[in-house]
């Protein structure tokens, strides 16, 4: 009897070890995304340089834009003159540097820097992002960060890129087709192949034409001459690591009563069966 007790105790004990792995490994899953810079997809302007947009899945989060007057690291970081998204070619900044000069709505480093700011309700992961037209060059330099990089007034972009959680710059996203297929971070080597995004998670996400403070390293004179829209990305909801902070406890009690329950019930079947 003992013996055939200890069978159904290690029995048990193994069904629940199970339970909780699978309880573990269900919060470790993820989401991916697509956000489409199109005007179907704006749910709110929160005023001239901020709007609102819904993902596939109905997610909401902010794109702001950013420029500056100069192409230096050390130029002033301000909110861009205007921000619009095109049904055409989606999202177009308007810069204080290129008030007069085509292209004015790209995003581009033609007087200054030009970029995009995501904020996202939980961290995520930047999978891709869809370059639906491109004048002379498409280099991109992109930052994850913990927070706005913006928060503090009048910053240069070298104090934006040093607060980064990760920041990297890609040649040539521009794919010249009718329907522009995604370039995906994974499959591709950044300037410095040390400094990439892949895995990288943040609430925060900056997009925008090439600037060296953001891989730290030279470039050609071809980094300078980029002018870009872009019409999606697509991003990963960052899975929450299995620690025992974030593991779902399974209810102490109910296991016991189940375990409780098990044993008694294979004594009961083991007796009857011995007074046989």
């Amino acid at each position: 009897m003992l013996s055939a007790i200890k069978k159904i105790t290690f029995g048990v004990l193994c069904s629940a070890a199970l339970l909780s792995t699978s309880v573990l490994a269900s919060t470790a899953t993820s989401t991916t995304e697509t956000w489409s810079f199109k005007p179907a997809t704006t749910t709110t302007v929160k005023g001239a340089n901020t709007i609102t947009l819904t993902s596939d899945l109905g997610t909401n989060a902010l794109i702001s834009g950013w420029s500056s007057n100069s192409k230096e690291d050390s130029a002033i970081v301000m909110s861009a003159r205007k921000l619009t998204l095109s049904e055409t070619h989606g999202v177009q900044v308007y810069s204080h540097a290129d008030t007069n000069n085509s292209p004015d709505h790209a995003v581009d480093n033609n007087k200054g820097f030009d970029f995009i700011l995501l904020e996202f309700p939980n961290p995520v992961e930047l999978l891709s992002l869809t370059n639906t037209w491109s004048q002379i060059d498409s280099d991109v330099s992109v930052g994850a960060f913990n927070s706005n990089p913006f928060a503090n007034t009048s910053p240069t972009w070298q104090q934006v890129a040093n607060s980064a959680i990760q920041t990297a710059s890609y040649t040539n996203t521009y794919t010249n087709t009718i329907s522009s297929s995604p370039y995906i971070f994974a499959n591709k080597t950044s300037i410095v192949s040390s400094e990439n995004i892949v895995g990288v998670s943040g609430k925060f996400w900056l997009i925008g034409a090439y600037n060296a403070a953001f891989n730290g390293a030279g470039c050609t004179i071809t980094c300078f001459n980029d002018a870009m829209k872009f019409g999606s990305i697509t991003t990963k909801l960052a899975a929450l690591p299995t620690s025992p902070d974030n593991a779902q406890d399974v209810p102490l009690p109910g296991t016991l009563s189940l375990f409780a329950a098990g044993i008694f019930g294979l004594m009961y079947r083991n007796r009857r069966r011995t007074q046989r």
